[in-house]
């Protein structure tokens, strides 16, 4: 029998190289409101919900705004439940995680998803496990994103960094940048968000004396200053849409015009951007210019949440530890892996200084959140979730008044018979249910 009979999936070494392989398959809408949507699965994560930034977009009302996500593992695919209102149900038993197997049917909400083989495997590049220009890479996930930026690093070529708050783009970045060519040039960070959206032009491209109220100086902009190296544009997402023409401007000619100014100046940098929201959706929804995307996202690289790789945690953990000057015990260790980490690795390394300075009640603290912390929700999300709670509670209080009987519920509801049924139908509630 093979190690792991619910998946084909192996590690391969060539030529002193590994390669993640795994069966081809595809999440499959077999019953529900989106049936016959399917998902195409990948490294990830892959995350499925009603949200439109879900990379399996459902209309269920059942489900929630992030529900679940899949990603790969060295067993296989891993699909995990987000905190959902509904959960994810396998064979009638509620599951946290779950690893896939083909023809397999789970049900999230009121959609079931059926796990379907595409006949064609996929094959994921892995670096040398380690740590490489401060990314750590023990997860085959984290493996394959060191592997990309390896890959990446040899060539001028725009990148894209998307990932979730914390989980060190930065640390990306300036890996593109020391494993390059660029590696003895300058590093320029640009904080997006930080700028006022009235002066990010005369930051990025520089601008004449005068030009506006407080220009008693010309300076030059941080293309230039990041010349012969690396500009390094921090949530790009938060880039005002009126300002991204000039921006892609600036990187397709590699040149820009300083404010105020009417001289060309021309710039020799390699554009790193970064985001924390899915861009792609953001053009869709009309809030990112199609051409800079594309333009932007020559190279993509989507780093990973914590949460799904971590076997990451005690080797980053130990090297916070050394730089605080602290040891973890076994017993810390063990909890820091049951943790979700929803700040990712920024708050792994908060944590860690504050085990340096206070180990005992870090750790309880830690103990205590991971049992007791509550999801913060999208304000969609927690609106709906909010909504249902109403709903059912009002529909036990109306079938209590009508003594159960469906038609005088409906007359106390001043609604009609059957939209009270199908109300109920939906909380799973019946007239007797009070």
């Amino acid at each position: 029998m093979p190690d792991h009979p619910t998946l084909n999936t192996k590690i391969l070494s060539r030529d002193g190289k590994e390669q993640l392989v795994l069966e081809g398959c595809e999440l499959l809408v077999k019953r529900g409101t989106d049936r016959g949507a399917t998902l195409t699965l990948s490294m990830g994560p892959q995350r499925i919900g009603t949200g439109a930034d879900c990379d399996l977009v459902l209309t269920d009302s059942t489900v929630s705004g992030h529900h679940a996500e899949v990603s790969a593992t060295s067993r296989g695919y891993v699909l995990r439940d987000l905190g959902s209102k509904n959960g994810i149900q396998l064979g009638g038993w509620y599951v946290e995680s779950v690893l896939l197997a083909p023809r397999m049917g789970l049900l999230l909400g009121d959609t079931t998803l059926f796990v379907r083989l595409t006949g064609e495997s996929q094959t994921f590049p892995l670096s040398e496990v380690g740590e490489v220009a401060g990314l750590v890479a023990q997860s085959v996930a984290m493996r394959a994103v060191l592997k990309q930026i390896q890959i990446y690093a040899n060539s001028d070529m725009p990148v894209l960094i998307e990932g979730e708050t914390g989980t060190g783009k930065e640390v990306a970045a300036r890996a593109l940048h020391q494993l390059g060519s660029r590696q003895a040039g300058p590093f320029v960070v640009v904080d997006l968000p930080g700028i006022p959206s009235s002066l990010i032009s005369a930051e990025l491209f520089g601008h004449e004396k005068g030009a506006f109220t407080g220009a008693e100086l010309a300076r030059e902009g941080l293309f230039t200053q990041a010349d012969g190296g690396t500009l390094f544009l921090d949530e790009i997402g938060e880039l005002p849409l009126e300002l991204q023409p000039v921006l892609l401007r600036a990187v397709e000619r590699k040149e820009s015009r300083p404010v105020g100014g009417s001289r060309v100046v021309p710039h020799d940098a390699r554009v790193i951007c970064a985001t924390n929201r899915n861009l792609a959706e953001e053009v869709k929804a009309g809030r990112f210019r199609e051409d800079l995307y594309f333009r932007l996202a020559v190279g993509h690289v989507r780093i990973p949440p914590l949460r799904v790789r971590r076997e990451d945690i005690p080797p980053l953990a130990y090297r916070f530890a050394r730089e605080a000057g602290c040891t973890l015990s076994p017993e810390l260790t063990q909890v820091l892996l049951g943790y979700e980490w929803p700040g990712n690795v920024r708050e792994l390394r908060n944590t860690i200084s504050r085990v340096a300075a206070m180990p005992d009640a870090t750790l309880r603290q830690l103990r205590e959140d991971s049992a007791n912390r509550p999801a913060i929700l999208p304000l969609s999300e927690a609106r709906r979730a909010a909504i249902e709670e109403f709903e059912a509670r009002y529909l036990k209080e109306v079938f209590a008044a009508s003594g159960g009987v469906v038609t005088e519920a409906a007359r106390i509801a001043g609604v009609s018979r059957s939209f009270l049924s199908r109300l109920a139908g939906r909380h799973r509630l019946r007239p007797s249910d009070h």
